[in-house]
């Protein structure tokens, strides 16, 4: 009976440590990591800056008018260590002209040099593609000086 008395006076604690981990580890709530969204200032050699806005939790890339607002729905992105690229084609109505114009908006982000494109292209009437806007440049974070 000493013996039976000795192991369990033995592994108790670690049982009782393995125990209270376990209850530990159930009653704090995970927290899952948020990815941030990121605003980037793209300023090119040439030509006025663009604005670029990175959701990288719903993996999502918006080209940005001066004040604030998206010129499109955000487009799809591949985001890897190295770069974000997107290439979204759609549809929109041309205001002034009154039809409707398929529309391509793709670019690409080097998240370690910084460097910054997109290419905005239309396509009305069975044209081919037209370029409306291209721009390139170095992007730094809005709230960064450049």
């Amino acid at each position: 009976m000493a013996l039976v008395s000795r192991i369990l006076q033995a592994n108790l604690p670690a049982t009782l440590l393995r125990i209270a981990a376990l209850a530990v580890a159930l009653l704090v709530p995970a927290s899952p990591a948020h990815a941030e969204v990121v605003t980037l200032v793209c300023l090119p050699q040439s030509g006025n800056s663009f604005t670029l806005r990175i959701d990288y939790d719903r993996r999502t890339v918006d080209l940005l008018e001066p004040d604030g607002r998206s010129y499109f729905a955000p487009a799809a992105a591949t985001i890897t260590e190295g770069s974000v690229t997107w290439d979204r084609r759609f549809e929109r109505e041309e205001v002034l002209k009154g039809y409707w114009g398929h529309y391509r908006f793709a670019g690409s982000l080097n998240r370690l040099s910084g460097e910054g494109r997109f290419t905005f292209w239309r396509n009305t009437e069975g044209r081919e593609e037209q370029i409306v806007n291209s721009n390139s440049g170095l992007c730094r974070r809005a709230t960064q000086k450049f």
